[in-house]
């Protein structure tokens, strides 16, 4: 018996995830890209396990036998069943002590279940407590996502700048590559007393159409957290004035907000 429930445990044990601070937009990004089935769920009950079943598990925590129920599935292939398993590690008290889950609400990132419902989180913070807004938000990642009209940026390749008409005004255009092999274009236009304008286009033509990048989508997300800091020598960064515009729109796009590593 002792045997059985080991190599049931320990199948599941391929990716444990601690509870920890709670995620940044990035981070969801990251989980809600790497998972091929997102829920939305209620935990019916937990088991915790022993020290020997728990093999790696960092002091100060203890890893749970989570139960289920399925309430929602906002990102499935096919169904998924009505009640999963995994295993979470979670934070215990100041006496030892482990938060009572039994009935939370959480969200949780993971990979195809079997027909049992054993699965695994996908990885790290990917059970978190679920609320309306984090919904609203991997919703509108996954449909994002899902309609394809956001590459996977590499790198940049080129850019060019023009000064316009004006004092102070200009235009640099900066040709990013892309993992469809597909290229892309992102302007940047300064003109005084006008916040910097950082807009995308895909097609051949440049114009006012090119689509403007709003924060926390998942467009923010592909150039904030992929790009690089500085423009590249071998993309005209030995040009100061264009590599002071590609720095200053990097700049103006805000950090990566991730603080996990990605699944």
């Amino acid at each position: 018996m002792l045997a059985y429930r080991l190599s049931f445990i320990f199948a599941l044990a391929g990716v444990t995830v601690s509870a920890s601070a709670e995620p940044r937009f990035a981070d969801i990004v990251d989980l809600t890209l790497a998972a091929p089935v997102i829920v939305q769920a209620t935990v019916a009950r937990t088991e915790r396990l022993s020290d020997r079943e728990s093999p790696g598990l960092a002091p100060g925590y203890a890893r749970l036998l989570i139960t289920a129920a399925v309430n929602a599935a906002i990102v499935a292939p096919s169904a998924v069943p009505a009640q999963l398993i995994w295993l979470w590690d979670t934070p215990l008290d100041p006496r030892g002590k482990i938060e009572k889950r039994k009935g939370q609400q959480v969200m949780a990132w993971i990979a195809l279940p079997d027909l049992g419902g054993k699965t695994q989180l996908v990885g790290r913070n990917a059970q978190q407590p679920w609320s309306a807004g984090l919904d609203a938000t991997v919703r509108s990642i996954a449909t994002q996502a899902q309609a394809g009209t956001v590459p996977a940026f590499t790198g940049v390749t080129n850019g060019f700048r023009a000064d316009g008409t004006v004092a102070g005004e200009s235009e640099s255009q900066f040709f990013l590559s892309a993992a469809d092999g597909r290229g892309a274009t992102m302007v940047v236009t300064t003109r005084p007393g006008v916040p910097r304008r950082i807009a995308v286009s895909r097609g051949d033509v440049i114009d006012e159409s090119a689509a403007a990048v709003r924060p926390m989508t998942l467009l923010w997300y592909r150039l904030a957290c992929t790009l690089p800091a500085t423009l590249p020598a071998s993309a005209g960064g030995n040009d100061l004035a264009l590599a002071a515009d590609w720095k200053a729109a990097i700049t103006s796009l805000g950090p990566c907000d991730r603080q996990a590593p990605p699944p």
